[in-house]
């Protein structure tokens, strides 16, 4: 089978989704690296949150993002476990192994993502295939500092490993036993480098076969760890698995992401979780920390605020492995705001990583009598509840003047607060506020508070408050289509949103799309912000008129603003008229089609040269613009084929209407090719004739549409004899009225037999593999013909 008819299917399936953008699927894009422009896909799921991971995954040498995409299918994996995909593309499809020219375009992509979806810089992932899995590997060696976890696939660093990295680093290493081109021999090299520069055990965990109870399963994974930072090595071997990443019986893919999901370059990095002073000790600030810490003799970096004066430290301890005590030589008042910073200090965790400087951190007074702060204000879901929460327990407030919901939308507004409160899920730190008008997620929501009525069960007055930002999770204003349209591919239909969208595979259905009155079936769906974008699984043509409608369902905004039903919206049709209509009899071209989808042209060996269609997928179409201005309805059309294998066929379509299925023969290879003929039915006039691939792995060269005759076109044409020769067992021609120059002998299968160019001779014998049976044979020299029914009987 030819190896690269599905990378350029896909390519082609790119290329028409390019044609409208799509987050779901995802575009090629252009990206700005310096002063150079670099392309890459990239891939986030319609309700795709902040914080969640990125994973690059890169291509082979001459291979390219289309490919890569195909092969790994991370989509997949991003779509069941909400991260983002990045596919870049190679300069000139290889992979710089050497200097910073794709390592800055990794830290440009990783700095995109972060503008566009809020990744999370400390889970971000590197993979790649071949070269690209080379390029992991010297990427390792630049920017451990960016990069979390490392997943070459076939393909490691060809002058032997590098592991002059920053720190120790997370690596699973997958490669097929027979591999032919970057060979499996090795990769136990580049392993045993890894795991003495991580510091791992020698002698691996072993499972196989992967994953356990999998008897199919022909993959062994290799575990070396822990190591320095928990940190592991891992091996994933496939057996029997060529160079390619393999999907079945393992999904490299999904083991890759459930490696890299459990490290994190924030790993043994301590943070303040939390910093107070309580009446138990007015003298001491108490630190609450992620990560146990390392005890010291003398802690030291700290710069503690009273008012925004500094304050003298006496000393600071550990009271538990993640608590630490800060001790004053003067005791805090209640009505006292302080701050702390860290610089230049020397506290680490037990994992030996630094705390991360800071400034001005804010330390909650709770002595009694302080003032209580606020900590988090929510706006509900259901848009009618406020959430305050409070860094101390409160007295539900009888008094609310003062307490304002501020909110941002076509104007600056406030949004009523009504005395209704209550404690949320019983807890005295949060209240819930009822709102006397329904907010949206569309609003921009801060509160203001003057008053004096909110207090703490201590007696704490909350101090004047401006504009504190509300988390608004409340859902959207409803949204609305604004415009629909059909793409010049004829598939693509485009519906363009008010608002970002979001939807589920179930809430297709309550789409209805319609041409010409008829109902059109939906193949599939993307969304991209405002665009959904439905595929048709038949096309559509120029001057058909297509209508969508959605009735009152479930499909919302991205905020979750619920979708206006619509009923019959116009949807513009792009497509354009055919540039020419082909007037048959004629013999056409096969790429010289109206529109197609997934297939693509190479240069033919066969008879006159050119050009012909392959690459043919199942699901792969062709239409042609024909026209009849003949007298005639019944023709015969002859297809030039060729197949490396049997068992392929097409079906024709006319109009839409199917007529007939073609089958091709095995012809022994891609450029040797036999002639299929079949009947089929036109009517005068305009039609479109499809061809509809229901296999794969076939070409087309062209095909003839010829009048179905048998008999002949020139009256003059009389004396004609044509008839099987028992003796001879060959087909005889006797004619002294047509001088043909050309012989055809066709069965009744459509199966050309004989397709010969000959010389005119008065008496002419035809040898051929003649079995028992009925053949139509025609003689004709261009301008006329003549056609036979002949029965073979030996």
């Amino acid at each position: 089978m030819k190896t690269k008819n599905h990378n350029l299917k896909i390519l082609c399936f790119a290329l028409i989704i390019a044609l409208f953008p799509s987050n779901s699927f995802a575009q090629i894009e252009n990206i700005q690296v310096g002063e150079q422009t670099r392309r890459m896909l990239a891939y986030a799921p319609s309700d795709i949150e902040p914080n969640r991971p990125l994973m690059i995954s890169m291509h082979g040498m001459n291979q390219d993002i289309s490919y890569q995409k195909n092969m790994t299918k991370w989509e997949d994996v991003a779509s069941e476990h909400n991260f983002v995909v990045v596919y870049p593309e190679g300069l000139n499809s290889r992979w710089s192994l050497f200097g910073s020219t794709d390592i800055n375009f990794i830290l440009a992509i990783i700095d995109e993502m972060h503008d566009r979806y809020a990744i999370d810089r400390d889970r971000v992932y590197l993979s790649g295939f071949s070269m690209g899995g080379m390029m992991t590997y010297y990427a390792a060696t630049q920017i451990a500092d960016k990069i979390a976890a490392f997943a070459p696939v076939g393909g490691y660093l060809m002058q032997g490993p590098n592991t002059n990295s920053s720190r120790p680093i997370p690596l699973i290493h997958t490669h097929g036993t027979t591999d032919d081109v970057v060979v499996f021999g090795g990769v136990q090299t580049a392993i045993d480098a890894w795991v003495e520069r991580n510091n791992c055990p020698e002698t691996p965990e072993v499972i196989q076969p992967y994953p356990a109870g999998m008897s199919h399963s022909n993959t062994t994974k290799y575990i070396y760890g822990p190591g320095t930072d928990q940190v592991e090595v891992v091996l994933l071997k496939h057996e029997g698995v060529g160079h390619w990443h393999s999907m079945e019986p393992v999904n490299t893919s999904e083991v890759i992401w459930e490696f890299c999901r459990r490290f994190s370059l924030g790993f043994g990095i301590p943070k303040v979780n939390t910093a107070y002073v309580t009446d138990a000790d007015p003298k001491q600030i108490v630190i609450e920390y992620s990560l146990p810490i390392d005890e010291t003799d003398d802690f030291e970096g700290f710069l503690v605020n009273v008012d925004g004066v500094p304050v003298d430290i006496n000393n600071i301890e550990l009271i538990d492995e993640d608590i630490m005590a800060i001790n004053l030589e003067q005791a805090i008042l209640n009505s006292s705001q302080i701050n702390i910073s860290y610089n230049n200090g020397n506290v680490i965790s037990v994992f030996e990583k630094d705390l991360a400087e800071f400034n001005e951190l804010l330390v909650d007074n709770l002595l009694t009598g302080s003032s209580p702060r606020i900590t988090e204000i929510i706006a509900q879901e259901s848009g009618n509840e406020l959430i305050i929460k409070f860094n101390k327990d409160m007295i539900l407030p009888s008094d609310i003047d003062g307490l304002v919901l501020n909110s941002t939308f076509e104007g600056l507004n406030e949004i009523p607060i009504t005395e209704q409160s209550s404690f949320w899920e019983d807890n005295p730190k949060t209240i819930v506020f009822v709102l006397d008008e329904q907010v949206f997620a569309d609003y921009e929501l801060t509160v203001t508070y003057t008053g004096t009525g909110i207090s703490s069960t201590d007696n704490g007055l909350l101090q004047t408050v401006d504009d504190y930002p509300v988390i608004n999770k409340s859902k959207g204003l409803p949204v609305t289509i604004e415009e629909a349209i059909l793409e010049e591919n004829a598939i693509a239909l485009n519906l363009q949103f008010s608002k970002a969208m979001r939807m589920t595979e179930q809430q297709l259905e309550q789409f209805t799309v319609q041409v010409n009155n008829q109902d059109a079936v939906v193949r599939e769906f993307f969304v991209r912000k405002e665009i959904i974008s439905l595929v048709l699984a038949n096309n559509v043509y120029y001057g058909d008129e297509i209508t969508i409608s959605y009735v009152p369902g479930d499909v919302t905004a991205a905020d979750h603003g619920e979708l206006v039903a619509f009923i019959d919206i116009a949807v513009e049709n792009k497509v354009e008229a055919p540039g020419e209509w082909t007037e048959i009899p004629a013999k056409i071209q096969a790429e010289s089609y109206t529109l197609q989808y997934g297939t693509d042209t190479e240069a033919t060996s066969d008879d006159g040269g050119g050009i012909n269609v392959g690459w043919i997928d199942s699901g792969d179409w062709l239409v042609y613009a024909i026209d009849n201005k003949s007298d005639e309805t019944e023709f015969q059309i002859s297809f030039r084929l060729a197949a490396e294998a049997g068992g392929r066929n097409f079906d024709l379509y006319v109009d839409d209407v199917k007529v007939g299925t073609i089958n091709v023969p095995n012809t022994g290879g891609w450029q040797i090719w036999q002639t299929v003929t079949s009947d089929i039915s036109l009517k005068q006039g305009q039609q479109y004739l499809k061809i509809v691939a229901t296999s794969s792995g076939f070409n087309i060269n062209y095909f003839d549409i010829e009048v179905n005759t048998v008999g002949f076109n020139n009256p003059a044409v009389k004396d004609v004899l044509i008839y099987h020769d028992s003796l001879s067992k060959q087909i005889s021609i006797r004619t002294n009225d047509l001088i043909y120059n050309n012989v055809k002998v066709i069965d009744l299968a459509g199966n050309v037999v004989v397709n010969e160019i000959v010389t005119y001779e008065a008496e002419k014998q035809i040898s051929g593999n003649f079995s028992n049976g009925v053949y139509i044979v025609k003689i004709s020299n261009g301008d006329d013909y003549f056609s036979q029914k002949v029965t073979v009987q030996k």
